[in-house]
């Protein structure tokens, strides 16, 4: 393979990077942009409301998950995971 073939080859992968490969992902990168305007735009009227049922104290927030109730007296509610006595004092 002489000099000329190598950069003839290295001419037609850059002549297929840019007629093939370039469009294809400029095609695939407004397709997602697309996508997500829509999905933005169906959900930007429930993030509104969300944003004014909190604030206006008709409804109160929803969380994400639900919590247990803390008992004001129990500070701890955990057991220690160690099984060594408190002391120093081992048994």
């Amino acid at each position: 393979m002489n000099e000329d073939d190598s950069a003839r080859r290295e001419f037609v992968f850059g002549l297929f990077l840019i007629t093939v490969i370039t469009p294809l992902a400029a095609g695939l990168a407004t397709f997602a942009a697309i996508l997500g305007g829509l999905r933005l735009s169906e959900a930007l009227p429930r993030l509104r409301g969300n944003r004014h049922a909190a604030t206006d104290g008709s409804a109160p927030a929803h969380l994400a998950a639900a919590r247990h109730r803390r008992h004001p007296n129990h500070r701890h509610t955990r057991r220690a995971v160690s099984t060594r006595r408190p002391g120093g004092v081992l048994h």
